[in-house]
């Protein structure tokens, strides 16, 4: 009787030995999650890198400023025409009888997002891309009322580059012109004398 008590103990020890080994084989086994962030099988989140925001206007071209400060001018006129490989926008200045020097008025060139008059009403300009032509101590009529200017005051050329030259403001001795591309152009400004004039040069398509 000894003996079988034995031998079912030893069979018994067996038994929970074996189940151990079969339960240690079955259980989950642990996994190495790789430790490069950047793997593609990692679950670690990513950050989003930004795209870089589109130059604005006024870094891609560079504001041009010139003329004299006291200087005193009429415009008399505005053309736009079209010359092997650029459009070319011209500002005419003629003698003022407003107190002080007549001479080329200080004017500034840039590059812009709106423009608008003295009402503060954002100006309409048809293209893509637009200029801002700002003239102090000028104005399309002399003091006395009278004109300088008798051209239009919405140009709307068919040149490949300007789609647009448009009277913005025109107050208190302050004139402003705003000039609608096709598509960004940085303009070449240039001067000329007798008479004065302020050119703009656009390269477009011979």
């Amino acid at each position: 009787m000894s003996r079988l008590v034995g031998r079912l103990l030893l069979y018994g020890a067996l038994a929970v030995a074996l189940g151990i080994v079969v339960g240690s084989a079955c259980a989950p086994q642990p996994v190495a999650l790789p430790s490069d962030p950047e793997s593609p099988s990692s679950s670690a989140p990513r950050t989003a890198t930004p795209s870089p925001s589109p130059a604005t206007p006024g870094a891609a071209c560079p504001r041009v400023s010139a003329g004299g400060a006291a200087n005193q001018a009429q415009l008399t006129a505005v053309r736009v025409a079209h010359q092997p490989g650029f459009d070319r926008l011209v500002f005419e200045f003629g003698p003022s009888t407003a107190p002080g020097t007549f001479g080329m008025p200080a004017y500034t060139i840039e590059a812009t997002n709106s423009l608008s008059g003295p009402s503060g009403q954002s100006v309409p300009i048809d293209g893509k891309a637009l200029f801002g032509a700002r003239f102090m101590n000028a104005s399309t009529h002399n003091v006395n009322g009278s004109a300088s200017y008798s051209g239009s005051l919405d140009l709307r050329p068919a040149t490949p580059l300007i789609k647009e030259a448009r009277l913005v403001e025109d107050f208190e001795r302050v004139l402003v012109w705003g000039v609608g591309l096709d598509h960004l152009v940085c303009p070449k400004v240039s001067e000329l004398a007798n008479p004065y004039r302020v050119v703009l040069d656009f390269a477009s398509a011979p």
